[in-house]
């Protein structure tokens, strides 16, 4: 073996950033997945800044592909306060100011980041009626599997609840919607969240007799007239088709980009990043290709879909794009091939990047300037 001496050394201090690099890139699928589109980046930034000086030091954090059930816990609470989830079916009762992530309100704001007892008895109480609503919706039709019990950890998580009393909400037994206990005052917006939040539960797969009783007897409890429950109904069913073709676009995308990563992260980012964007009844019909080495042909087949849902497709695939911190040459072949899907869904494949890469470097810079040196 020869010895060349003029071979570059490689700064230890890039591999970490490159590490970095990896988890900047998971953490803007999930965020950009939640539907508040690349702005909500720059929130997710500042509530991830602890775990991102961890990987600074070394240390292994959750990841998308391995530990997925704790990740997407510490990814949804850290996005409750910026934007909950869209695919979560109680994100809006979160976004509905029950969650102790928000913090102080109001003038108390100013001398305290803590929430007043007045706010933290409300987000127990109405956080632990989202909860069973949710359990009571998805048992309604049979005992909780996997992915069931990871949103009803993802909404307990986005609560911001201590971790005794969080963990008392996820042991709980189911309550039959008979027997919960809807008391003390309950905004409109509230309990019309409470709603939506049991259809959308309930329409994730395919909604149920048992589980559409479930949410008509909640409704009954809550007051709200039969007519409007049914506007309710044909409202969450159209936002859930919606999703459909979001979803397909997003694993089309990052198949593309990434087809020279199958196997690798391109089938498992673009597996992934289908899960979280996609309904579960149209789960197969976008992940089956995947698990077939199907090549992906661009035929012009989003056009309908809504200017966000084209950016935030694009976004997503360049996130997927940079998680292995390609090289200036890989680059361009992985922008050849960006701009190539962003002609075809018709959308601005410069204004994706721009977007997810000025996040990147706007947290890499500082990171690195903090690991010192020359």
């Amino acid at each position: 073996m020869t010895f060349d001496a003029y071979a570059p050394t490689v700064d230890p201090r890039t591999l970490v950033l490159a590490r970095l690099v990896g988890t900047l890139a998971e953490d803007a699928v999930f965020a950009i997945s939640c539907g508040g589109g690349t702005s909500a980046l720059e929130g997710l930034g500042k509530r991830r800044g602890e775990a991102y000086g961890a990987v600074l030091q070394g240390h292994r954090l959750n990841t998308m592909a391995t530990e997925t059930d704790p990740w997407t816990a510490e990814l949804t609470r850290a996005m409750a306060p910026i934007h909950a989830p869209q695919w979560m079916p109680m994100a809006d009762v979160v976004r509905e100011k029950v969650t102790l992530e928000v913090g102080a309100r109001g003038l108390r704001s100013l001398f305290s980041s803590k929430p007043s007892d007045k706010d933290v008895q409300r987000v127990k109480r109405l956080g632990t009626l989202a909860t069973r609503v949710l359990r009571a919706v998805f048992v309604a039709d049979g005992p909780l599997d996997a992915e069931e019990q990871r949103t009803i950890l993802g909404l307990v998580a986005s609560l911001g609840l201590p971790d005794a009393e969080a963990n008392t909400l996820l042991q709980e037994g189911p309550v039959p919607v008979e027997q919960l206990d809807v008391y003390g005052d309950i905004d409109a917006s509230v309990a019309k969240a409470l709603l939506r939040g049991a259809w959308l539960a309930a329409a994730h797969d395919q909604i149920d007799p048992r589980e559409e009783h479930v949410v008509r007897v909640l409704g009954n409890k809550l007051g709200v007239a039969a007519m409007d429950l049914e506007v309710m109904r044909n409202e969450t069913v159209q936002r859930v088709d919606q999703r459909r073709l979001l979803g397909l676009a997003v694993v089309d995308a990052i198949r593309f980009v990434l087809v020279d990563r199958a196997p690798g992260h391109g089938v498992t980012l673009a597996a992934k990043a289908g899960t979280l964007v996609l309904p579960r009844r149209y789960r197969d019909e976008a992940l089956a290709p995947i698990g077939h080495g199907a090549r992906v042909v661009l035929a012009r087949r989003y056009g309908q879909l809504s200017g966000d849902d084209r950016d935030a497709a694009l976004a997503i695939a360049w996130a997927a794009a940079l998680y292995e911190d390609p090289s200036m040459a890989r680059r361009a072949l992985l922008r050849a091939r960006h701009d190539r899907v962003a002609a075809d869904f018709g959308g601005d494949g410069q204004k994706a990047r721009s977007s997810i890469e000025e996040w990147f470097m706007d947290v890499l810079a500082p990171a690195a300037y903090s690991l010192g040196g020359d």
